[in-house]
């Protein structure tokens, strides 16, 4: 069946700065009007917009914190982006996140090298899960034999635990490393599927001289858990759960500018070929070669 949706949003952020000595402190709020045109359903939501830093040794050691919401829009192109196999049947609306804490620290261990330290809770009421879908042993549609994905939405809260350097020495290298610890709350929902419980990344990019340049990107994502549902006109059959593997991904690339216009590079991508499966039933692709050139047009 055909699932027709519809909102309209409008909204308002006022802030206010106050600067005292090492304090920055910026007070604000959202609010916003939210109509959907489907069901004819009108909404306000208002959320705290509240940021506080404090530069307790220079630039050296900063300490920062605050407390933040947001109306989230979703929609079928957002969710196609980030999960290519969603099938056609996707209900749509908003994430009201309700409030994201969040204390902090920041600041440089040297000129070329810089840190920052988070913790973050948020509050998210509707967030959206990708679920894999039913398999239906009597239907022939083609998204219903264990191929696709749909989008369920619960209270959801996330703990999360956030850090990552820096480095940059004279823009001819550039060096920077991620990790983030995840824990969730469900309400409805026996896990908040799909969402990892770490993810880290490393990116690296070098100018080797006037010419020739170089760079790479490591990305490791931890176990996520989704659920294996077959559905039998006779005989009634329990959900399973299926814990996805976490996966490591490395990339590499290095290229030539000839001039202003001409560019020429080489990439490699999945360099360890590993066949982990990002989605529920679907393996990535084994390591990838891809050459070209590029020119670079002057209006």
């Amino acid at each position: 069946n055909e699932l027709k949706y519809g909102n309209f949003q409008i909204g308002v952020s006022p802030s206010y700065q106050i600067i005292e000595g090492d304090f920055t402190i910026n007070l604000g709020v959202s609010a916003y009007y939210l109509n959907d045109t489907e069901g004819s359903k009108n909404k306000f939501f208002i959320y705290p917009k509240l940021t506080v830093s404090y530069k307790m040794v220079d630039e050296i050691l900063i300490a920062y914190g605050g407390i933040e919401g947001d109306l989230i829009q979703n929609s079928y192109y957002d969710f196609a982006k980030e999960n290519p196999f969603v099938s056609p049947t996707l209900s749509v609306k908003p994430t009201d996140q309700q409030y994201d804490a969040y204390v902090g620290l920041k600041g440089k261990l040297s000129n070329t090298m810089s840190y920052n330290i988070r913790g973050n809770y948020y509050a998210d009421r509707d967030k959206a899960l990708f679920k894999a879908n039913p398999v239906l042993l009597i239907e022939d549609e083609p998204y219903q034999n264990g191929n696709s994905y749909d989008v369920v939405y619960d209270d959801v809260t996330t703990f999360s635990v956030f850090g990552e350097i820096n480095v940059d020495i004279n823009r001819n290298f550039n060096l920077g490393i991620k990790a983030e610890y995840f824990t969730y709350s469900t309400d409805d929902e026996s896990e908040a599927w799909n969402l990892p419980d770490f993810k880290a990344s490393l990116f690296m990019d070098f100018q080797i001289d006037e010419h020739w340049f170089a760079g790479a990107s490591l990305y490791y994502t931890g176990e996520r858990k989704d659920q294996l549902d077959i559905i039998h006109p006779f005989i009634p059959i329990t959900p399973i759960t299926i814990t996805l593997e976490s996966y490591f991904d490395a990339n590499a690339h290095l290229g030539y500018r000839i001039n202003d216009r001409w560019t020429t590079y080489i990439k490699a991508n999945n360099i360890a070929n590993q066949d982990y499966k990002r989605w529920l039933n679907y393996p990535v692709q084994g390591i990838q070669f891809l050459a070209g050139i590029t020119y670079k047009f002057d209006f």
